[in-house]
């Protein structure tokens, strides 16, 4: 009996609809996100940084706030506008490798250090998806997803997120969101927000 049950919930969480299909894969979820300490580490920093409070007190000041002043305008836009708006926003900030710009490799930026002075391609991923959480957006709509790009043969990351029935994929080397069923390139490691974490099964 404690097989079937085993068996049946095993089979619950890889049928999971919306996401299920992301890269032509099948998830499965758990809420294990202490295995990746380094988005353990930019979420708490973030929460201490609280870049939207302290613009909201008037504490912000050049490029993160001219974020701020995008807010209402973005605020007004449907979901769907509001993703392109957030993507195409934060897309024009140049790619800086952590080895330019920080002399280390491989760290993961607060929102904040990225809107004051750009960053790689994880650092795009994490300021659309606190954006879109700063504008209403729930954890369940938004992914961050570290895959193996398999055209440049390198780790990269992008952020999908739910919205209107479709799975979307905010990447700093495209200009718009794409459908994930037209993204090929891609084959995914892990997925990851603040509740959950995701690994992939072919």
């Amino acid at each position: 009996m404690r097989a079937l049950v085993i068996a049946i919930a095993v089979m619950g969480a890889l049928a999971m609809p919306a996401w299920a299909d992301l890269f032509n894969t099948t998830s499965v979820r758990t809420r294990n996100i202490n295995s990746i300490p380094k988005w353990i580490d930019v979420l708490s920093r973030t929460e201490r940084e609280d870049l939207r409070g302290q613009c909201a007190a008037g504490q912000c000041g050049g490029k993160e706030e001219s974020w701020w002043e995008k807010m209402p305008d973005w605020s007004r836009e449907s979901r769907f506008n509001q993703m392109v708006q957030v993507n195409r926003w934060l897309n024009n900030y140049p790619y800086i490798t952590d080895s330019e710009l920080l002399g280390r490799s491989d760290f993961w930026q607060t929102p904040g250090q990225f809107i004051t002075r750009s960053g790689d391609c994880e650092d795009y991923a994490i300021a659309k998806y606190y954006t879109l959480k700063a504008l209403g957006w729930s954890e369940d709509e938004l992914r961050l997803v570290v895959v193996h790009d398999t055209l440049r043969n390198i780790p990269h990351a992008v952020l999908a997120v739910s919205v209107d029935g479709g799975t979307y994929i905010l990447d700093n080397l495209a200009s718009e969101p794409l459908l994930h069923q037209y993204v090929r390139q891609y084959t995914p490691y892990y997925a990851i927000n603040a509740k959950y974490r995701w690994v992939f099964i072919k």
